[in-house]
């Protein structure tokens, strides 16, 4: 389990940060003066070197398309540890650190419209939907916590 949470925290969690930065958030620096961007930047010590990557402009199309491989390749490892423990839940019957450490990830990707990466991995589905169910998903994602209830033209085409 501590491996996979380590995988989480370096794979999946970082790579969807790119798609979320260009399609969301991108829209609020556009048009913000540079010192202004920089002096946002600086004030947030743990996202500073990421803002600043991203710019006023982006991330370009090759560091989204690494961005999007990435999200690939941990459906794919999350869809094989799935099979591997029997499921529900990646360690297998019992919720573990693991799940509650991906599972942002995944509600990410969805409401970015990224489903169709886990859409012929019924594990996977079911894993998600099993977190959907449980009564702490709706106070967790509660009305206005999804990007697309807050930008409805956000989608990847």
């Amino acid at each position: 389990m501590r491996s996979l949470i380590r995988y989480i925290d370096e794979v999946p969690t970082p790579a969807v940060r790119v798609p979320s930065y260009n399609l969301a958030f991108l829209r609020h620096f556009r048009g913000m003066p540079e010192a202004d961007f920089v002096a946002l930047a600086e004030s947030k010590p743990l996202r500073k070197e990421f803002l600043l990557s991203m710019g006023r402009t982006g991330f370009p199309e090759q560091e989204m398309n690494k961005a999007l491989e990435r999200l690939r390749q941990a459906i794919a490892r999350m869809s094989a540890v799935l099979r591997a423990s029997g499921g529900p839940w990646l360690m297998g019957p019992d919720l573990t650190l693991a799940d509650i450490a991906l599972m942002p990830v995944l509600v990410r990707m969805a409401d970015l419209g990224l489903g169709s990466f886990w859409e012929h991995l019924p594990e996977v589905d079911r894993w998600l939907t099993a977190f959907r169910v449980r009564p702490s998903f709706p106070k967790t994602f509660y009305f206005g916590s999804l990007l697309t209830e807050k930008y409805p033209d956000l989608r990847i085409p």
